[in-house]
Parts: structure tokens; sequence; C-alpha cells
């Protein structure tokens, strides 16, 4: 019979399928319980695409171990107008496994959009490995501007941004009553349509079972009456199959156990008594227990998933493991790795079916990992750990669990390597989680040094670790020696690991030469991994120097070696170094752009730093920007760990001087004061110690601001900008702190010197000139008001250029208080602004005019004059406006 009460659903795939064909693409998923529709919804759209002219092509998710990945995009792209080796993952020489199955996916996406008007169907997706689920979320994100039409059948909505959801949900029972009617060989009495719905709860496939039941007892003409069937479609389909014979009903047993699709060949060579199985399946298709696609007679399947799941479940033990041994034995040579394995699993119960079983799941994890699965090589290797209790599979499912983006669960398995004490593999198994750091991978580098000794790689690691833990004593010793060691044996991984070590422990500003030392090493070695760091490393340091035009040639070269690679890793660094280019440049759109864009690739590889960055990136935008606020409201997972984290501290509170967020910038600085004393000497210090200075000013703790100057004045040369951070010349946020400690004419001196090193970058110019106007407005020598007027004014010029609206009004604001159109600071004389902060303090004018060396009158008329001047009454006021114009300015 037709399809029964579901005209919206197929309605609203008719309109999407023809929106697509317009050229407005769209992913679209069917979802319900199991047998609530979704295929027969499906299929009636399908043809009704068909009868339109579309091409449709369809892929089916199968709940077997030993699906390879991507299956359901394989058997859909078999008919599609694309080449059929689209989702070949081959890896290029040195290229990491992911960045394998990332171009694999990319490129599948591009040959779809480009093949026209095309629906794809992709049934069961509650199946679906890892892999299927991201190359559909890949190409989702980029349909909207395609002619495709993606439609997915699931019993639950999956994570698919942008999909419209069809929900199916039971059926009325009028709906069950246009069921009975259509598949009754008679008149129904109307009785039974709420009899029918009230046991089958309106699920179209228990309906259906239902409904032929009672045809088959003939009980529809008559009144409703108590029907001994239990609510669960398993029970049905027990008493469904008790109407075939024993022999077939056997044989659907070992079809059960093959899988979703039943290979006629297989089950044929498995069965006890092949001569029979033809007659024995035509039997099944009669009885609608199995189906057949006329296109592909070697293939049935079960009418539906649940009816296979319930005669597995009636196997007897020994009958489940016998048809397990001969399905194995059976499928011989040439079948999918995972496929053998499945049942060799199932079948092991003595020695020799057990060492079967263990070879069988190595086999099958080595191929899912050639394959890039590494999802289905942990879960292979893991069967094989458990049969056999043999650490070198515990270490194999530690490396896939890695790959896989599994830290803690293979940073667990390193450790019961490690138990085993055998030297060897505790040296493999200190190594397999690299370049983040964690306490279990600090323990796992200890264990291996007491094991195997003074092994470099260890060793490189173990300084890494220690070096991220914040111990850079010993890190700086122990990368030392792993280079020494590293040297001796000239293993270019060994020097890799610890050239790497060794950058973690270097602060590029206090060694600026052995930094670029280590970048050059790391280029020389030839290994593809090393010189993706080291070029990274010497963009940071030209970025740091100043040196733009050798940051966009190192930036260049970094280009070719990412197309060389085609690595979603070298992609993200090189988004990155474009993004701080563009902040340098004043294209904030475009940096914004590039950040994103490194954000939502980071993701996608599982990057757990990404967040970070982006923040850190975002956060000197909005510098820029004027967002500073904005900034703070979103970045609350910043905020959450500046109690542990300085350089969080740092940033989240400059940030907040920026916003003029007080309380949060007290935060900050309570949280940033105590660790000062202790900051290991690496690249982050110099900015958490700078940014500290600029907190501490802006609190009026004049002694700790002081202090962080001193730390940081001889790096007045340098700059805080890097791939991670663009902060500018090292010399205008020194110039400010040393204009909140009154020393004026050294701030004068640095901030003229960030003129001069920012004429490369407008933004920061900007910022420069406008630090330099306050200077020279606050010190109020000779000649300062006219000089603070033109650099403001300047600074206003570019503001206004490169859209920087709140540098822009702050700097419009000293050209008129110096131009003496508006009152404020620049409108006092330099010995105006002298008395008005000596009133703030409290004194008289008698105290003052002492200090001074004043008569009492003169001191008298200039606070009359001040007063004027700022619109101020009485003397208490002061102290007040001296607070505000000091946060305004600084």
């Amino acid at each position: 019979m037709g399809l029964v009460a579901r005209v919206p659903e197929v309605v609203a795939l008719d309109r999407l399928r023809a929106a697509a064909a317009a050229g407005a693409g769209a992913a679209v998923l069917v979802t319900g319980e199991a047998g609530i529709g979704k295929t027969a919804v499906v299929e009636e759209a399908v043809a009704r695409a068909a009868a339109a002219g579309a091409q449709v092509l369809t892929g089916r998710a199968v709940p077997d171990e030993g699906a390879p990945a991507w299956w359901p995009w394989l058997r859909l792209l078999e008919g599609a107008p694309v080449p059929p080796d689209l989702l070949t993952a081959t890896p290029a020489e040195g290229e990491v496994p992911a960045a394998t199955r990332f171009r694999a996916a990319e490129r599948t996406v591009r040959a779809l959009r480009d093949a026209g008007h095309l629906v794809l169907v992709l049934e069961d997706l509650h199946w679906a490995d890892a892999a299927s689920m991201a190359l559909l979320k890949l190409l989702c994100a980029d349909i909207s501007s395609s002619r495709l039409l993606v439609v997915g059948t699931a019993r639950e909505a999956p994570d698919l941004p942008g999909a419209e959801v069809l929900r199916l949900e039971p059926l009325a029972p009028a709906a069950v009553g246009v069921w009975l009617t259509g598949l009754a060989d008679g008149p129904v009495h109307p009785s039974w349509a709420a009899a029918v719905h009230r046991l089958s709860g309106g699920n179209p496939l228990y309906v259906r079972e239902l409904t032929r039941r009672l045809v088959r007892e003939g009980r529809l003409s008559r009144p409703a009456g108590p029907l001994d069937v239990p609510a669960e479609l398993r029970r049905l389909v027990e008493r469904r199959m008790a109407d075939l014979s024993p022999e077939c009903r056997d044989l659907l047993g070992g079809a059960a156990a093959l899988g979703a699709e039943i290979d006629v060949a297989v089950l044929r060579a498995a069965a006890p008594a092949p001569g029979d199985v033809d007659d024995l399946l035509a039997e099944a298709l009669d009885a609608h227990v199995l189906t057949e696609d006329p296109w592909r007679p070697a293939r049935l399947r079960f009418a539906h998933e649940l009816v296979r799941q319930a005669r597995y479940a009636g196997l007897a033990r020994g009958e489940r493991i016998a048809w397990h041994r001969r399905l194995a034995d059976a499928l011989g040579e040439g079948a999918e790795p995972a496929e053998v394995a499945r049942h060799r699993v199932r079948a092991a119960v003595d020695p020799a079916s057990v060492a079967a079983a263990v070879g069988a799941c190595r086999a099958a994890a080595g191929a899912a990992a050639r394959g890039l699965d590494f999802a289905e090589a942990v879960r292979w290797y893991g069967h094989a750990a458990e049969l056999g209790a043999d650490p070198t599979d515990r270490l194999a499912r530690a490396r896939a669990a890695y790959a896989d983006g599994r830290l803690e669960a293979a940073a667990e398995d390193c450790a019961a390597v490690l138990d085993a004490g055998d030297p060897g593999l505790a040296v493999e198994a200190a190594l397999v989680v690299r370049g983040v750091a964690t306490p279990a991978v600090l323990v796992l580098c200890e264990r291996a040094l007491a094991l195997a000794g003074r092994h470099p790689r260890v060793l490189a690691q173990y300084a890494f670790q220690l070096a991220e833990a914040g111990d850079l004593r010993r890190a700086h010793a122990i990368s030392a020696e792993a280079m020494a060691l590293a040297e001796r044996s000239g293993d270019p991984q060994d020097l890799a690991a610890a050239v790497h070590a060794r950058h973690q422990v270097v602060d590029p500003f206090e060694t600026p030469a052995e930094a670029y030392a280590l970048a050059d090493r790391g280029c020389a070695l030839g290994l593809p991994d090393a010189e993706l760091w080291a070029r990274t490393w010497r963009i940071d340091l030209h970025l740091m120097a100043g040196d733009q035009a050798a940051a966009d040639a190192e930036t260049t070269r970094l280009s070719a070696l990412t197309d060389r690679l085609g690595w979603p890793l070298a992609r993200w660094h090189l988004l990155r170094a474009r993004a701080t280019r563009a902040l340098l440049a004043g294209l904030f759109t475009e940096a914004e752009r590039l950040a994103l864009e490194g954000r939502e690739l980071a993701v996608r590889m599982q990057d757990r730093a990404a967040a970070g960055v982006f923040h850190a990136f975002t956060a000197d935008l909005a510098l820029h920007t004027g967002h500073s606020a904005r900034f703070l409201d979103e970045a609350l997972a910043l905020r959450a760990v500046m109690h542990e984290v300085p350089i969080a501290a740092a940033q989240f509170g400059r940030v907040a001087v920026d916003a003029g967020a007080v309380e949060i910038v007290a935060e900050s600085w309570q949280c940033l004061r105590p660790a000062l004393a202790g900051l290991p000497a690496d690249g982050k210090r110099t900015y958490i110690l700078v940014t500290a200075g600029e907190l501490a000013a802006s609190l009026g703790d004049h002694e700790a601001a002081r202090e962080c100057y001193e730390r940081t004045s001889r790096y007045a040369h340098f700059y805080l900008n890097t791939t991670t951070s663009c902060y500018g010349a090292v010399a205008r946020p020194l110039g400010s702190i040393a204009s909140r400690l009154g020393e004026h004419d050294t701030a004068v001196a640095h901030l003229e010197a960030a003129v001069a090193m920012e004429a490369g970058s407008p933004p920061f110019l900007a910022h420069a000139r406008l630090g330099l106007a306050r200077a020279l407005a606050a010190r109020g020598a000779a000649g300062d008001r006219p000089r603070a007027r033109d650099a403001a004014g300047q600074a206003v010029a570019i503001a206004r250029r490169l859209g920087m609206a709140r540098v822009a009004a702050h700097a419009q604001t000293l050209v008129d208080e110096t131009a003496g159109v508006r009152a404020g600071a620049g409108a006092l004389t330099a010995r105006e602004s002298e008395i008005a902060h000596l009133v703030a303090e409290g004194l008289a004018n008698r105290a003052i005019a002492d200090r001074l060396v004043l008569s009492e009158r003169t001191v008298e008329t200039h606070v009359r004059n001040l007063l004027a001047k700022l619109g101020l009454t009485n003397r208490t006021q002061v102290a007040a406006w001296i607070r505000t114009v000091s946060q305004h300015w600084h």
C-alpha cells in the first residue's frame, strides 16, 4: 500500500528539492523511532525527485563492527558522477593521518558540489561512523550555495548545524484505520483502529505486523477483542518466523549473525547444507522476512533491523558460536579485516580460537588505522588486548587513541604498558602523547627514564612537560642534556625532539640569538613537522624584532610548506600568521575573518589550545576596534582560568583597563600579583610583566608598577608581537607606566621611541601618538601643549581612517583640551597641573606655597584659575577629577 499520513513531510522534501535545483542547497533530517516510517517517507520523496529529473544517490550506514570508515558514503558514491577514488586516504610523505582524512573529505565535498543537482540520501545515520558524520558536517557547512539536497534518516537528530529536522510522530488512530483497510482482504470492523493503535502506539512497523497477524487469523471483520500479542516487536517477529520451516529459521540465524547486509555467497559457504540455501532464502523472501534489491541480487537484507536483532537474540550459545566460526572461515582472504575480526572474537572460546581472534583484531585495527579511522583502531586493539593480554596491543591502542584525540585514554594505556617493566616499550609509551602537557605524561616520562635510562627523546619530552608545568630550572638542565645526547646520536628524530624541548625553555627576549639558532636548526633537519614548527618560530621572532618584511618573507615560505604538506595544522599556523599581519596593517575585518577561520579549523582538528589562542588574538583586536567590553562578556572561559594562569590574568586585566572595568582590573591584579616573583624565564614573562605594570599603575600600586617597569625596561627595543598576541612596541606601555609614576621625561622618551618604532603599523602608531600626547600634556613643560595637540591630532586622523572610533574619540578630546576648547587636563598649564595634584592630596594653600616656594597669593590665583578651567566649584572636587582623568587618559 502507499504512504499513509505523511503528506506534510513529503511536501517539505519536495520544497527543499526544488530550492536545491534552483541553487539553494539544503540538508534535512527525517527522524523518529525505529519502525516509524522514515525510509517510507524518503522513498516517496526520492521517487518524486527522480520523476522530476533529479539524480538520486543512496548510502546506508550499518551497525556492523566490520563496516569500514565512510561506509555509507562509499556506497553512495558508487553511482555518482564523480571520480570513484575520492575517499581513498593515502598519506603524503610525513603527513599526519588526520590531515590525510581531512584532504579526502574536502576533495569529496568539492566534487559533489561541482557535480550539479543531486539528491543525496544517507539512511540510518544513528549507526554512521565518525568519519562519515565528519564528512557530512563538512558538506553541510557549505551547502547553501550548491545544488545539493542531502536527506538523512536517524532515530535522533545528530548535531548537524543548519539542517532542517522533520520529526515523524506516531500515527493517529484514524491513520491506523487507513493502514488496516489497506492491508486487509475484506471489510474491517471500526473497533480495530483504536485497539491496534493502543497496542502499537502508532508505530507503523508495529501496526503492519499486528495487521498482518490479524489478517492471517481472519479477525478483522469481527469486533475487536483480546489480542494475545505482546507490545514488543521482537515477540511479533518470533511468532511470524514460527510459520517458516525449521531449516529456514536456522539459516536466518546465520544471516542474522552475518550482519545487516547478507552476502549470499558467504552465507552459502558457511551453511551446513549449502545446496539448500537458495530455496530457504526464497522462503524467507516470500514471507517478507528478507528483502532484496533487483539490481543487487547477490545481497539481501532483513525487512527491518529489529527483525535481524530478534532472530540473533534467539540463537542458542553453541549455535551462535558455531555460526560465527563458520562465517569467519567462509569470508577468507580479501574480506574486510574488521568483518573477519567480528566473527573471530565472537567465536573465541579456546586457545586456538582466541589466538585466531587476536590476530584478526590486529589486522582489523591496522586496516582501520591505515584508513585513518582511529576510533575503530582503538576498539579492535582493545579487543586484542583483552583477549591476549599482550602489552604491545595496549601500546598500539594508546597510539590510536592519541591519533583520535583521546589523550586521557592514551595516557592510561601507556601507564599500563609501563607496568610490564619492558625498557624498550617504556620509551615508546612515554613518547605516545606529544605536544601537550599533562601531569600524567610527566609521570610517564619519569617512569620511563627510571626503566630505560637517559633516552634523548624521553628527556626532551620530560623537559617539555617540566617547562609547561613552570619548572623552568629543571627543564633548562634536562633539555640541555637531551640536546647533548641527540647531538651524539645524530638521529634526526632525537634532534627534532631536543630542539623543540629547548625552544620551550628559551626566553626570546633574553636570548634571541639562541632562539634564532634553534629555528634555523629545525628547518635544516629535513623533517616536515620540525620545519613547520621552526618556520612559525621564525615568524614570531621577526615580529618581536619589528622586522615585518622578514616576517612576510617567512610567511610566504610557510605558505609554500603548507601547500606541499596539505596538513590542517600547517594551514592553522598560516592563518594565524596572516591574521596577525592584517591586524598590524589595520585590516581589522580581514584579521577577524582569518582568526575565525583558524579557530574553526582547529576545532575540527580537536586542538584544545585553539580557544585560548583565539581569545588572545581577539583581545588584541578589541584594543583597536573598541570592543573591549564585549570581549569581557564573551571570554568567560578566560576569566575562569586567570586565577591559575598568569598570562590569562594579564590579558583579561589589560582588556578590562581599556574597557574601564575597574572591578575586573582589581580581580585580575589580585590573581597576578602573587605570581610575579616566580614567573619562569620563558617567552611569556615579558608580556606578563609589562601588562602587570600597567594594571598596577592604573590601580595606584606604584611600588609594584615600578618593579615591573624596572624588570622590563631593558626590552624597550622589542615588540610584544607574535602570531598568538599583538600588543605593539614594548616602549609604548613602558611610557604609560612611567607617566603614571610621575617620571614624565622618561615617559615622553619611551613614547617618542614608540612612535618611531610603529611607523609600519598604523593602528599601533595611532595608540603611540595618543600615548605621547597624554604624556606631553601630563608633563606640561614649555612647548608641550602644542606638541601634545599635534600628536593627538595625528592620532585622530589615523584612527578615523582605520575605523578606530574609541581611539579617535579619546584623541579628539585631548585635541580640544590642549586647544582650550574643552576643560580638561590639557587646558591646564604645567604649574596649574602640579598645584591640582597637590590640592587633590589635601594640602592647604600655605603648604603648597611652602613646597613650591611660591607666595600664598600666587597659589590662590592658580587654584582659582584651575577651578574655572575645569568647571569645578570647590577644592574637594579636585581629587575626584584627578582620579577620573587619570583613568581616562591611561
